[in-house]
């Protein structure tokens, strides 16, 4: 395994604050563009609709990984199904180049019993396994740890 390349945190900062800045617009335009059956509503139950969608038109990490802007609209939604549904805040971990999430936006929750999840990882880890409930079974991991 390789170490990661270490970033330059102001710059950084500054992409990750335009992206947030972005979010509610381009989820606006995602769910718009998505299939109506998918009821994307933010809900827990709107995870098992979204993963049976991405499964059946992406069948591996690369394939999925070469539509960038596809793969960063999915992470959004899934992070902000899990970020309203379970509270928490949109962070990007930068002061730790060997964290597993280094670089990637993450969400951490207000409840820290619960650990932060990457929806981005979250999204190539359900094409990887095809199981179709992937999203939501991480979703009730999170909400059972107390």
């Amino acid at each position: 395994m390789s170490d990661k390349k270490v970033l330059n945190i102001e710059e950084e900062n500054d992409n990750f604050q335009y992206w947030l800045m972005e979010m509610g617009d381009l989820l606006d335009e995602f769910v718009e563009e998505m299939p109506s059956e998918l009821q994307l509503d933010y809900s827990p139950q709107s995870l098992l609709r979204l993963e049976e969608w991405i499964i059946s038109n992406y069948k591996t990490i690369p394939e999925i990984k070469s539509n960038s802007a596809m793969l960063d609209k999915l992470a959004r939604y899934v992070g902000e199904t899990f970020r309203e549904n379970i509270g928490g805040i949109w962070e990007i971990p930068l002061d730790d180049p060997k964290y597993v999430f280094y670089g990637i936006p993450q969400i951490v929750f207000k409840d820290e019993t619960i650990s932060p999840m990457c929806p981005l990882v979250s999204i190539t880890t359900c094409v990887d396994r095809g199981r179709g409930d992937a999203l939501y079974r991480e979703y009730l991991n999170r909400t059972r740890s107390e």
